[in-house]
C-alpha cells in the first residue's frame, strides 16, 4: 500500500472517531442536560442502556425514567387525572421527582436482595385480582382499558412498575419493623442513611 493511501485511510479514521466522539458528546448533553425525550434519544438509550442514576451496582435506565415519566403526564392529563383533580408540577419538579422515586425502589430493591426478601408472581396475580375484582364492580369494569387510556399502560406494565414495587416496599418494612423491635419507620431510617452514600448517584441534570 502507498504512503498517499496510508494517509487517506488514517485521515478517514480520525474522521470517523471524530464524528462519534461529536455524537456522543451531543448525546449525552441530550440526555443528562437537557433530559431529551426525541424518538431517536429514546431509540439510542434503550440500545445503550444509558443510565439516569445508579445505586450501587444497580442502575435506573434512562429509558425507565421516560417510561415512568410519560405514565404520570399521561395520568395528570387524563380524564381519570382531572376527576382527582392532577395538576402538572413543573419540569425540573417533576423530573426530580420522578428519578428520585425510582432511585429509591432500587434502594428498596438491594436491601430486599442483601435480606433474601423477594415477592413472587403469585403474589403479584392475587393483588392484580383483587385490583380487577374491585374495577369491575366500579365504573370503569375494563381495566385494562383503563390503564391503557390513563397511563399508556398494559397489565403487565401495571404489575411489574406498581404492583410489584409497592408489595416489596410493604414486604420489607414489615421484615425490618419487626428486625427493629417494632419500629415502623426502621425502612425509612435505612433509607434516608442509604441516600447519603457515595454509589447513590444521579447523573441526570434538572
Amino acid at each position: 500500500m502507498s504512503q498517499k493511501n496510508k494517509l487517506i485511510i488514517l485521515f478517514v479514521a480520525l474522521g470517523a472517531v471524530i464524528v462519534l466522539a461529536a455524537a456522543g458528546g451531543l448525546l449525552t448533553y441530550e440526555v443528562y442536560y437537557k433530559v431529551n425525550d426525541s424518538a431517536v434519544v429514546r431509540g439510542v438509550a434503550g440500545l445503550f442502556g444509558l443510565p439516569a442514576a445508579k445505586v450501587g451496582s444497580r442502575q435506573v435506565s434512562y429509558a425507565k425514567f421516560l417510561m415512568t415519566r410519560d405514565a404520570v403526564k399521561r395520568f395528570v392529563n387524563s380524564e381519570a387525572g382531572k376527576e382527582v383533580g392532577a395538576t402538572m408540577p413543573p419540569e425540573n419538579a417533576l423530573n426530580k421527582n420522578i428519578l428520585e422515586r425510582l432511585v429509591r425502589q432500587e434502594m428498596i430493591q438491594e436491601i430486599a436482595d442483601q435480606k433474601k426478601l423477594a415477592v413472587t408472581d403469585d403474589e403479584v396475580k392475587a393483588i392484580f385480582a383483587d385490583v380487577v375484582k374491585a374495577a369491575a364492580s366500579s365504573t370503569t369494569p375494563d381495566i385494562s382499558q383503563y390503564l391503557w387510556n390513563n397511563y399508556g399502560w398494559n397489565e403487565e406494565n401495571f404489575r411489574q412498575e406498581v404492583l410489584r414495587p409497592a408489595l416489596l416496599e410493604q414486604k420489607l418494612a414489615n421484615e425490618m419493623a419487626k428486625e427493629k423491635q417494632g419500629d415502623q419507620n426502621a425502612l425509612e431510617t435505612e433509607l434516608a442513611a442509604r441516600a447519603l452514600k457515595p454509589d447513590v448517584v444521579y447523573y441526570l441534570k434538572f
